[in-house]
């Protein structure tokens, strides 16, 4: 190795976590989607890459259609949460997060320059989360029975995405409007209406039931 390559080497500055990412979103842009849901919840705004239109709809039917047609039972622990939030929220949709996170919320003074922005003209608060849609596609806490998913076949991993993103979704809404929530709580809350959700779904499609016990959590 030269003297100019050993400095180089001994020089090298590590890409901080995430550099590439936000270059690259940087470079390409990004788009976004008002989702407007008819039942009286918050507004969605969803920034996500330019070229994932894709994810950005399905979050949008989960949030619009999903949501409205799952069992009262499901549904009713969040309709406070839902209530409590202003009435639009910043959904910044990234494929991963550094840290390995599927979402996380941002409390006041840490939104991004798009959401203070939307503050301002505004003249009211706006809530801001984000969610790593690839991580959360990937997430499989409660492995369904294989005779359920030998039934449903690649339908599966896309009811597991769409009851996946919903959850994660009103996961990090709760702590927006529920602070000084214990997180525990939140997180049991998550796990059991995710839990209901797909199961829920596997009804519907296959017509069978099935249990999910030993609930893992969310890892947020």
């Amino acid at each position: 190795m030269t003297r100019w390559a050993r400095k180089r080497a001994r020089n090298r500055v590590a890409h901080p976590p995430g550099l590439l990412q936000r270059l690259s979103e940087r470079i390409r842009g990004r788009e976004q989607l008002l989702v407007r849901p008819t039942s009286g919840i918050p507004l969605l705004l969803v920034t996500y890459p330019r070229g994932r239109e894709m994810v950005a709809r399905q979050l949008e039917s989960a949030y619009t259609r999903t949501l409205s047609t799952l069992p009262r039972e499901l549904t009713e622990p969040y309709a406070s949460v839902l209530e409590a939030l202003p009435p639009i929220a910043v959904v910044l949709l990234r494929p991963r997060n550094a840290c390995t996170c599927l979402g996380h919320f941002h409390p006041a003074g840490t939104e991004s320059r798009l959401t203070l922005r939307l503050a301002g003209d505004l003249g009211s608060p706006v809530a801001e989360i984000d969610l790593a849609y690839e991580s959360i596609r990937e997430w499989d806490p409660n492995p369904i029975s294989s005779l359920a998913a030998g039934n449903l076949g690649s339908r599966l991993a896309d009811l597991r995405f769409e009851a996946a993103l919903l959850s994660v979704l009103l996961h990090e809404l709760h702590h927006l409007a529920a602070p000084e929530e214990a997180e525990r709580e939140i997180r049991e809350a998550s796990n059991n209406f995710y839990a209901g959700v797909v199961q829920e779904f596997v009804k519907r499609e296959s017509g069978q039931d099935y249990g999910m016990h030993g609930r893992k959590g969310f890892g947020l």
